[in-house]
């Protein structure tokens, strides 16, 4: 799942005026790679984790470690019961405690989901868009 600054502030803040008080939202930074030439860390990616299908390996290439797999599920899972996705360590798959931040226009901080450390960061200190693999589409689209 990619999470994309680009408008992504107006939904938030037309989310926050609705609500009136700060919210969970989509805010995911996946960064577990296919073994699949050139798809790296495409959309849709984790859909094969998501849905419990790890035999699916036609966009991911391979399996994804089974511990990753299912603390995503669980997450899912706990915000779909409780509108929080956080997990505490006893219901964790791996034992560890995760708490997802609530998303705010100060911190910006996102959940990033990487195979072997899922963490929150904040949003300014990720590289999401690698501008040395996708430079040169410029040339096509308007950025």
């Amino acid at each position: 799942m990619f999470f994309s600054s680009d408008g992504f502030d107006g939904t938030i803040d037309m989310a926050l005026s609705l609500l009136g008080k700060m919210v969970w939202t989509p805010s995911i930074y996946f960064t577990v790679e296919s073994s699949v030439p050139l798809m790296r860390s495409g959309h849709a990616i984790e859909l094969s984790t998501v849905f419990n299908h790890p035999e699916d390996t036609l966009v991911t290439g391979r399996q994804f470690d089974e511990t990753f797999s299912k603390t995503m599920r669980k997450m899912w899972v706990q915000f779909a019961k409780t509108g929080n996705p956080s997990l505490p360590a006893d219901i964790s798959p791996d034992g560890k405690a995760y708490e997802w931040p609530l998303y705010d226009l100060k911190d910006k901080k996102v959940m990033v989901f990487d195979e072997f450390n899922i963490h929150p960061e904040k949003e300014s200190e990720l590289k999401i868009l690698d501008w040395d693999r996708t430079y040169f589409l410029t040339r096509y689209y308007c950025l």
